[in-house]
């Protein structure tokens, strides 16, 4: 029967205080040895794919003894560990014991735990974005025949595969790609969005914040276009792709670099972007105009959040309606702006918890204790590339591929299975010898995303294909 987890996440940076064994098992030299670091969200379906082969050993390693504990018991061949990720000494001698270590700790750690595997020639993987630090390190590890797998999660990592999986068949079909555009988003499923956001989040939500002021960078028709910091919301557009979901979307880090990539030189646009439903952008903007995304020190002692409000407004001792007023003004009118902060809580007299001392750690505090996703509630990840392409004859034509995986209640989200699920796949095909590249490695070679989407596919997960014609 398949095994099922609380899907409440927890913390998954590890502990500094010290670390202690918990794994008694003895394990036999010919066992394929695994150190999963992190027990976290993602982290059942790697432990759930891998089990399924007999001689797979898996170390749960986490700062928490009781999740990891519950997460072992549930699988065969599989012992928890605390491990302090800041004793260098003790993590080093854990992974010489152990052939592959998975890092699902977030993306910071992954240079210093791949220094460390490097020295102990052991191969690593992870499902976050190869930054230049992996890069570097990954060229020493490549002297020693060391393999460091990245981006094999879902956004990095399913998007990379459908992306060059469709390429390649345009260009056996002598087509040429003119355009290329994508999209993803992991988001509550739709009945579970009645909030200002239209959005839960399933993590601390100081990440999904920081993102909403990220620059941007992209091709469009030919012509380079930036988007500075702070305002990447002001850009969002609908999202008309998939018109059954009230979607927008906007643009996501640099996408310009994937046109060498991916080997598509001869589009004139390429854009990776990110999929939110329509709402979001206006909710967030409003949220940043008022001042709430700023990290200047304030004194908030005894502040309610209707204080910290009617400060950024200007003055703290205004009135519940001059407060109104004053937001109508600031957003000219727009009564939806202004009604975001009334349904956040954002204009109530509760206090400010005690030792927040700037807008947006107090901001982050409102979100994490108001739009968390229960347990009881699910997500869905919803994924597009929309590619243009030219044919021998001239016609042109959009080749569309879909990805839609709903999570289940009482069961896995769709994040978790879409980020464990190919990490657990890439794991065993390093494992059992089918990638033979070595130092940093992205899957976005036939070898490597052809079986990964056949796999993936048995397990439900799975593209769905559009053509469509120019009309005129």
């Amino acid at each position: 029967a398949k095994q099922w987890y609380q899907r409440r996440v927890r913390g998954i940076a590890l502990e500094t205080t010290g670390a202690r064994g918990m794994a008694t098992k003895e394990w036999r030299s010919d066992n394929k040895r695994v150190l999963l670091l992190g027990s976290g969200l993602v982290s059942e379906p790697v432990v759930e794919y891998l089990t399924r082969s007999p001689d797979v050993r898996i170390t749960v390693g986490s700062n928490d003894e009781a999740q990891a504990t519950a997460l072992a018991s549930k699988y065969r061949n599989t012992v928890p560990q605390l491990i302090d990720v800041g004793d260098r000494r003790n993590l080093s001698a854990e992974i010489a014991k152990h052939d592959l270590v998975i890092s699902l700790l977030p993306h910071t750690m992954h240079p210093f735990i791949a220094e460390l595997c490097v020295d102990a020639r052991r191969n690593m993987l992870t499902a976050s974005y190869a930054t230049d630090a992996l890069r570097n390190i990954a060229k020493r590890g490549a002297q020693k025949g060391i393999m460091m797998l990245n981006e094999v999660g879902l956004d990095p990592g399913i998007d990379h595969m459908l992306a060059m999986n469709l390429f390649d068949e345009i260009k056996q079909n002598n087509g040429t790609v003119e355009s290329f555009e994508s999209f993803c988003g992991g988001l509550p499923a739709p009945q579970f969005t009645n909030n200002p956001l239209r959005y839960k989040f399933t993590w601390f939500p100081r990440g999904v914040l920081l993102n909403a002021l990220s620059e941007a960078k992209y091709l469009k028709e030919g012509k380079v276009v930036n988007v500075e910091s702070g305002t990447l919301m002001q850009v969002a557009e609908p999202f008309e792709v998939m018109p059954g979901f009230n979607l927008e979307c906007y643009p996501n880090r640099d996408s310009t670099i994937y046109k060498e990539a991916y080997g598509i030189g001869s589009a004139h646009t390429v854009l990776r972007g990110t999929l939110r439903y329509k709402g979001f952008s206006n909710a967030m903007d409003t949220l940043i105009k008022l001042g709430l995304f700023k990290s200047d020190k304030m004194n908030l002692s005894g502040y309610s959040w209707a204080d910290l409000t009617k400060q950024l407004l200007g003055n703290k001792t205004m009135t519940h309606n001059e407060c109104k007023s004053k937001l109508l003004a600031l957003f000219s009118g727009d009564k939806f702006r202004a009604s975001t902060l009334v349904k956040l809580g954002l204009l109530d007299n509760d206090p400010i918890p005690a030792g927040i001392d700037n807008p947006m750690d107090a901001l982050v505090e409102k979100l994490a204790s108001s739009l968390m996703m229960p347990e009881d509630e699910t997500d869905v990840i919803i994924m597009n590339h929309s590619v243009g392409v030219r044919l021998p004859s001239g016609k042109c034509e959009t080749h569309r591929s879909n990805l839609v995986v709903y999570g289940e209640e009482g069961g896995w989200s769709a994040m978790s299975k879409t980020v464990g699920l190919p990490v657990g796949i890439a794991a065993e095909m390093m494992m059992n010898g089918e990638i033979k590249d070595r130092g940093l490695v992205l899957p976005l070679t036939k070898d490597i995303y052809k079986p990964m989407l056949e796999k993936l596919e048995k397990e439900g997960i799975m593209e769905r294909r559009e053509v469509e014609s120019e009309d005129f």
